[in-house]
């Protein structure tokens, strides 16, 4: 298989959703090869890339799926390759693979934020192990991330008075207390309520606090100075 290939496997009995991509990387075109065989036992789509920087024009945010990266490339490193992605943003699990092995290496690799670092000598059970646990939890974030989106989406919706209502009331507040605290009738303070509710297409408080969970706002009311 010639680098810059791709395999569209069958992914049918795993996870709903995007199909999950392992993304191989390695200057050595039998061990890409191989890889790319565990992967294709496995019914793992694949890429594979020679040359670690045409990898990082393939990938995006809402990339689903790892990297597996040769710790030790030409051009740039798996480690500068993992930094890279960090620092574009792109938070897909990498997977080190190295014959040079050591501590160091290894304690870096882990402080850096890489998935998992495995010495070349593994056995597919091991690979495809770390491949699909990498791949799950990039499932997880990906499914958080998007449930964020669009939780922040709702909630640009509602006016900044809006805003500072929807603080109180998911923080218990009732509207006697809400409308003493924003210098409001307690009717407007309900009008409020119902217009973020409206808005936000929920029913009740609990509703909304479940939404500013999932959105991952912040839930502390400023206090006038």
């Amino acid at each position: 298989m010639h680098p810059e290939s791709t395999n569209n496997a069958d992914k049918t009995g795993r996870d709903e959703g995007p199909e999950p991509t392992v993304f191989l990387v390695d200057d050595h075109e039998v061990e890409l090869d191989l890889m790319q065989r565990w992967c294709q036992r496995a019914g793992l789509a694949t890429q594979i890339f020679a040359d670690p920087l045409r990898l990082l024009e393939s990938l995006d945010v809402d990339t689903v799926g790892c990297v597996v990266a040769d710790l030790r490339m030409p051009r740039i490193s798996g480690l500068e390759l993992q930094a890279e992605m960090a620092k574009r943003e792109l938070f897909i699990p990498v997977v080190l693979v190295t014959g040079h092995g050591d501590a160091e290496n290894c304690r870096t690799a882990f402080q850096q934020g890489v998935f998992d670092f495995i010495e070349k000598g593994f056995d597919s059970v091991q690979f495809i192990d770390s491949v699909e646990r990498a791949i799950r939890k990039n499932q997880r974030e990906q499914f958080r991330h998007q449930v964020r989106r669009e939780a922040r989406g709702l909630l640009e919706a509602i006016s900044k008075r809006e805003h500072e209502v929807v603080l109180l009331l998911a923080n218990g507040m009732p509207l006697k207390g809400i409308a003493h605290e924003l210098k409001i009738s307690v009717q407007t303070a309900s009008k409020h309520r119902s217009s973020i509710f409206t808005k936000l297409h929920i029913d009740n408080e609990v509703d909304l606090y479940k939404l500013l969970l999932a959105a991952e706002v912040s839930l502390e009311v400023e206090t006038p100075q």
